[in-house]
C-alpha cells in the first residue's frame, strides 16, 4: 500500500503551485491513500487535485484552515500499524522530539506524521516511527528558526526512484514482490549515523542549507518543496522523501519496523 503525506502548501499566500515535477509524479491510480496535514484549503483547485490522486483522502485542520470542521487529528489503521497525523501547529515546542512522542503516547499510534514546521523529518524514537513531510511548495514559515539539539545523519539517497520505481517492483499479476521498489537504484552515498538522547533523525543531505552562500535561493530561504510516500508492507514501512532541488527531484529512502 502506498500512502502520499503531504501538506503546508500555503497556495495562494505563499506559493503559486506545486513544482510541476512534482504535480508529474502524483498522478491517480498510483496511490493508495492521502494524508494531507493542512494549510491546503486556501486554493480549491489544489485541494481538488490532491483530492483527486486517490478514493480514500482524509485532511487535518493546519493553523492557517478557516474551515473549522476539520479535526486537529486523525488514527488509521493499517494491519497491525496504527498511525497517527496532525498539523503539528499545536504542538509546544513545535516540532520537538519529547513533545511528539509524548502526542504519539496519548494518540497510541505506531507511527506519527506531523507538519507545521515545513522542514522534512524521519527518525525513531523509543521504538515509534515519526514522519514530517515538510512543506509541499517550500512555503516559507513564520517561525523563528530552530537550534536542534540532535546531531543529525544522512540515510541512503536513491537515484532516479519514482513513484514508476514502484510500480515497476510489482510482479505482472500486480502483487508486490520482495525486491525493494527500485531493483536498480543504488545507494549514492551514506554518511556515519550518530546517537544522542536515544534519538535517531535521518534527513536528506540536500535539506540543509548551503553553508557556503553559494546557493543565493537557500540564503533567502533554506525551506524546500518537499512529500513522503510510505509502501507500507504488513509491519514494514519504506518511507521515500521526495525534495526538489535546484530543478530536480531527489530521493531519500529510510525504513521502519514495528517491534512486534
Amino acid at each position: 500500500m502506498l500512502i502520499l503525506a503531504i501538506g503546508d502548501l500555503h497556495i495562494p499566500d505563499r506559493a503559486i503551485d506545486l513544482p510541476a515535477k512534482f504535480k508529474k509524479l502524483l498522478v491517480p491510480g498510483k496511490i493508495s491513500q492521502v494524508l494531507c496535514l493542512g494549510n491546503a484549503t486556501s486554493s480549491p483547485s489544489t485541494l481538488e487535485f490532491l483530492k483527486s490522486l486517490s478514493p480514500d483522502f482524509q485532511i487535518v485542520k493546519g493553523e492557517f484552515d478557516d474551515n473549522s470542521t476539520l479535526p486537529l487529528s486523525l488514527v488509521i489503521t493499517h494491519g497491525s500499524l496504527k498511525i497517527g497525523f496532525t498539523n503539528g501547529y499545536t504542538i509546544v515546542p513545535r516540532g520537538d522530539p519529547l513533545s511528539l512522542l509524548i502526542t504519539a503516547r496519548q494518540m497510541n499510534v505506531d507511527v506519527l506524521i506531523w507538519g507545521a514546521t515545513h522542514k522534512v523529518e524521519a527518525y525513531t524514537l523509543e521504538g515509534k516511527f515519526f514522519v514530517n513531510p515538510g512543506s509541499a511548495t517550500g512555503a516559507f514559515t513564520t517561525e523563528w528558526p530552530e537550534i536542534d539539539g540532535v546531531e543529525e545523519s544522512q540515510s541512503d539517497v536513491v537515484k532516479e526512484d519514482t513513484i514508476e520505481a514502484y510500480e515497476d517492483s510489482k510482479g505482472e499479476d500486480g502483487s508486490k514482490e520482495t525486491t525493494e521498489p527500485s531493483e536498480t537504484a543504488e545507494p549514492e552515498n551514506k554518511e556515519e549515523e550518530k546517537e544522542e538522547q536515544g534519538v535517531k533523525k535521518v534527513e536528506d543531505k540536500a535539506i540543509e542549507s548551503d553553508k557556503d552562500g553559494s546557493d543565493e535561493e537557500d540564503e533567502d530561504n533554506d525551506i524546500i518543496p518537499s512529500f513522503t510516500l510510505l509502501d507500507i508492507q504488513g509491519s514494514v514501512i519504506t518511507l521515500y522523501i521526495y525534495t526538489y532541488i535546484n530543478g530536480e527531484v531527489k530521493v531519500d529512502k529510510v525504513s521502519y519496523r514495528k517491534n512486534q
